[in-house]
């Protein structure tokens, strides 16, 4: 996560704001032409959800959903849905949460964590490590086991660039934190996997089918950092994939959340302890559900674990510990549309 909402990715301080994200995002089947993404019309609707008017509705799951939800950072998934988490794998409910980079390139994070001035290549990959272990431990507080838990081990503040200009095999990108090729961490779940976008395509698609979710979550493709954009781009790819070969249900419902957006999160209510939707977000409707007291704790100690990163951005990341948890589907007109290359 970055430090605040108008900044890149972890340690990247580099912005990119593209319009033509959404339609993107959510058309996703594509052909790779020298890095360029060309998205053509799904053959069903991926997200059947109709739209909605007013104060958002309720978040209904359910009982037997089989939920995944993707992070584009390990911290993601806490601040964003961390009560629902708890409240579904409580529940019984199958869920999975897909770390796909181990935010490694967080400069600042860096420095703070290890007392340093410049951070080295070996340096950065120990943060790497050492956010996979808060993941574990903020997600067991979520009543997830560690089996449950999903690391893709890809390139912190590249993930953009393996969209768009690292896409083939042959072009493998290089992390410039941790001057790696391929996932440096243990328990990837590919660490043979290099740095491009084909591979991460393929990756993602290897934990969908094994998993075989009809409820996804991925960032919402108005997220201003670059790497959770482009989660959702990947995750797209690989859903419509799957979906062509009969492995995904055509009803797939997709859930999206938002982390890094301006004046976000922004609040409501006599104590402002509350989500309030962004009003004029384009082809976005909003449902919230409430927070159980235990259901706060839990996410309030699940934050807690994540001790590097609250030392950089401490009042960002407690700005999301809120009675309740707001999403947003999407406009099924938007998979009417067609997206430009990007």
């Amino acid at each position: 996560m970055s430090a605040v909402p108008a900044l890149p990715p972890d340690g990247a301080r580099r912005r990119r704001s593209r319009r033509l994200w959404l339609a993107v995002a959510v058309l996703g089947v594509a052909s790779a032409a020298l890095g360029l993404r060309r998205v053509e019309r799904p053959t069903a609707p991926l997200l059947p959800i109709p739209r909605a008017s007013g104060q958002p509705g309720p978040l209904g799951l359910p009982a037997d959903a089989r939920v995944l939800v993707f992070a584009a950072h390990p911290d993601d998934e806490t601040v964003a849905l961390g009560g629902v988490i708890y409240r579904l794998a409580h529940a019984g409910t199958r869920v999975g949460v897909v770390f796909v980079t181990n935010g490694d390139g967080y400069e600042r994070a860096a420095e703070e964590e290890f007392n340093l001035r410049k951070p080295t290549d070996d340096d950065y990959v120990a943060l790497g490590e050492l956010r996979q272990q808060e993941a574990v431990a903020a997600t067991r507080h979520l009543g997830l086991r560690p089996q449950d838990v999903h690391f893709l081990g890809f390139p912190d503040g590249g993930l953009a660039e393996l969209w768009r200009a690292h896409w083939l095999r042959t072009q493998p990108y290089t992390s410039p934190y941790t001057r790696e090729e391929s996932p440096p961490y243990p328990g990837a779940v590919n660490p043979d996997a290099d740095y491009d976008g084909m591979d991460l395509t393929s990756v993602i698609a290897r934990v969908l089918e094994d998993f075989r979710p009809t409820v996804v979550v991925i960032p919402h493709p108005y997220d201003r950092h670059p790497d959770h954009v482009h989660t959702t781009y990947f995750v797209t790819e690989a859903v419509q994939h799957l979906r062509g070969r009969g492995v995904l249900s055509p009803t797939l419902t997709v859930l999206t959340y938002l982390v890094h957006f301006p004046s976000w999160p922004a609040k409501r209510g006599p104590l402002f302890d509350r989500f309030l939707p962004i009003a004029g977000l384009p082809d976005s409707t909003w449902v919230e559900t409430e927070l159980t007291p235990e259901e706060l704790t839990a996410k309030r100690a699940a934050l807690e674990e994540y001790r590097s990163q609250l030392e950089v951005m401490n009042g960002f990341l407690r700005s999301f510990l809120c009675r309740n948890e707001i999403f947003a589907t999407l406009d099924a007109n938007v998979l009417s549309r067609i997206a430009s290359i990007h």
